[in-house]
């Protein structure tokens, strides 16, 4: 099948003003060939029947939308988790869309795993149990065109710079192009050889469903790019979903890639928010109003904050607290609260899983990976939480952790939504487009609270980037440089491999 990709002399068509009030999705999309191949035949034998004119491309949008979701960042064990549809962006499409998930829902391919109830819950889809064998056997993809899925309220961008978020954020996505490479053979054969990943040996079937979905999504340049504005308003690209096992394969005309991350960045952004509270900086004030009611921000929920801020208790926790974030000493100074103790020379920790909805105990292989796990607990949980870690934590800093609820009250999710708000509006509309800016000719790549460039290019944003967050945030930020051939994943692998070759031998099927 041709690829629809524009070279670097082409330039992309300007979407006109109706065409920007429509719905956009791209063109090229990823589907597990077992799957399209299963969808093919069933078409082709019991052809189904629906309302108006069949359109089997929106069965793979369908599949390659769950599979798409289910390599997100939240879904970190890159398990067969539940997903929620876009019903907006189905309906754009087809306007009987329910015939096409009802239709695939018979036929075994995808099961509806959620009831939908207004207002508290939507339908979520992941793929059946009759199905996943076959992709354990098999867990290629295939690129397939949406083209047909055009309508009058969809368009199908032929490129990314087609994708309504391009104009915005063009001195980031401008740089998805045929640049931009995995090394195909060199990642698939690690794939096949890895079984002992993260710790464990067990059945990778699933992982590698994703990882094969992650690798092509590149190989075929099917690139995409989201961002949205009523949830963590992060830049959503093929890198952002990229297991970082595979940062080694990937290069940017030719040359390896070296990327600068902002250490303890969710605890760094909440030491901006509360400063920024305290000193009214409007910047806090405009993100707050997005993720809160602005009758609920002003008229309760700063009045309350700035009361419990002034707070002698808190001061006293709140500088302490601080000290260690701005010192990126954080997760060090966690393990003399948490005390953590190890069994087996190992640390384990209680982990809800929230498809089984259980806790499970997890093992965890360094005190830094555990105390990071407590502060996600501490800031993403729910306040009715009876995780041992919190509660630890809150006898500890009872004022700072109160402030912190505050902002949960309504919903626990509000917290990270609001820290992600901040974090994504610094890096990616603030820093990164002074740096593009200045160097217009420095390729340069978002990875959430990080950013990537060429070798050659290396030492420019490693002056600029903690530069440029001071200046957002007057904070002085701790930055850690991360080289992406020589990535611990991969080197570790290696090592593994040398000392215990007999666990090598399981290849998890």
């Amino acid at each position: 099948m041709s690829k629809k990709i524009l070279s670097k002399n082409q330039t992309a068509r300007k979407l006109s003003r109706n065409e920007k009030q429509r719905i956009t999705i791209a063109n090229l999309a990823l589907i597990p060939s077992v799957i399209k191949n299963y969808i093919d035949t069933l078409v082709k034998v019991y052809r189904p029947t629906f309302t108006y004119k069949l359109k089997v491309e929106f069965f793979y949008y369908i599949i390659a939308t769950i599979i798409r979701r289910q390599n997100t960042y939240e879904n970190k064990a890159l398990e067969n988790i539940p997903i929620a549809l876009n019903a907006t962006v189905l309906r754009g499409i087809k306007s009987d869309y329910n015939e096409y998930i009802d239709w695939l829902i018979e036929q075994e391919a995808i099961f509806k795993a959620e009831k939908y109830e207004p207002g508290r819950s939507s339908n979520k889809y992941c793929f059946a149990d009759f199905i996943l064998p076959s992709l354990k056997e098999d867990s290629g993809s295939e690129i397939v065109e949406m083209q047909a899925l055009e309508s009058g309220k969809v368009i199908v961008a032929r490129s990314i710079q087609e994708s309504e978020i391009y104009e915005e954020n063009e001195h980031l996505l401008k740089w998805f192009n045929g640049g931009l490479e995995i090394d195909f053979e060199g990642a698939v054969t690690y794939v096949e050889d890895l079984s002992y990943y993260e710790g464990e040996i067990f059945d990778l079937t699933h992982k590698k469903v994703h990882w094969s979905h992650q690798i092509l999504t590149l190989h075929h340049k099917a690139f995409y790019a989201t961002r949205n504005e009523e949830s963590d308003f992060r830049l959503h690209t093929p890198l952002t979903n990229l297991k970082k096992i595979f940062k080694p394969f990937i290069t940017y005309e030719g040359q390896e890639l070296v990327g600068y991350d902002l250490k303890n960045s969710q605890p760094f952004f909440l030491i901006f928010l509360i400063e920024s509270i305290i000193s009214n900086n409007d910047r806090i004030s405009n993100i707050l109003s997005r993720i809160y009611s602005k009758k609920n921000c002003n008229s309760f929920m700063l009045q309350n904050l700035r009361k419990r801020l002034s707070i002698k208790g808190f001061l006293k926790d709140y500088e302490m607290f601080k000290t260690w974030v701005l010192n990126g000493e954080i997760y060090e100074n966690m393990e003399s609260i948490i005390k953590p103790k190890k069994r087996l020379g190992c640390y384990f920790t209680n982990k809800y899983n929230a498809i089984k909805k259980v806790t499970e105990i997890k093992k965890v292989d360094n005190i830094r990976a555990l105390m990071k796990g407590v502060i996600f607990t501490l800031f993403f949980s729910g306040i009715k939480t009876r995780n041992s870690s919190y509660k630890t934590f809150k006898e500890a800093f009872p004022n700072l952790v109160e402030v912190i609820e505050l902002f949960k009250e309504k919903d626990n999710a509000d917290f990270s939504k609001l820290l992600q708000n901040i974090e994504s509006e610094c890096i990616i509309d603030f820093v990164s487009k002074k740096i593009a800016k200045e160097y217009p000719e420095m390729p340069l790549f978002s990875i959430h609270d990080s950013l990537s460039t060429t070798e050659k290019h290396a030492h420019i944003l490693e002056d600029l980037m903690p530069k440029y967050i001071f200046e957002y945030t007057g904070l002085t930020p701790k930055i850690e440089e991360e080289k992406w051939k020589k990535y611990d994943y991969q080197v570790d692998y290696k090592k593994r491999a040398e000392l215990h070759p007999e666990l090598y031998a399981y290849n998890g099927f």
